[in-house]
């Protein structure tokens, strides 16, 4: 079973957060999936909803050295038909992860690339 996590775009601070510093600050995934709140422990009045954070979820892959991918990472990986580099945006579509429009959607099952970015932080890798 794969390991269910999230990070998170901070569109205030234009900072990327891993799992990890989310724990720490206490944010909780809505479970509506309309953001975060910072859980307050002393009394749920005091917790406050962050709606400046864009949630993505792990996909439970990783890319050839390692690197957790989540949705909305940007991927560089060699087309094998073409020959050439490819680049794809890891989206949450139908539900399950994968990249390409609707209607030649195709799921990621495997990767042999490597994240170079996301959407957020590199918007540029994808023009």
């Amino acid at each position: 079973m794969r390991e269910i996590k999230f990070r998170a775009w901070d569109t205030k601070r234009k900072k990327m957060y891993s799992a990890d510093e989310m724990g720490e600050d206490q944010l909780t995934l809505m479970p509506d999936g309309r953001g975060f709140i910072n859980v307050n422990g002393t009394s749920t009045k005091l917790s406050q909803f962050c709606t400046h954070l864009i949630p993505m979820q792990y996909t439970g892959l990783k890319d050839k050295n390692g690197t957790e991918i989540y949705e909305e990472d940007i991927i560089e990986y060699p087309n094998f038909m073409s020959g050439k580099i490819q680049r794809i945006e890891v989206k949450f579509i139908l539900g399950s992860f994968g990249f390409g429009a609707a209607n030649i959607y195709e799921k990621l099952k495997s990767i042999n690339g490597e994240v170079i970015g996301n959407i957020h932080q590199n918007p540029e890798l994808l023009k």
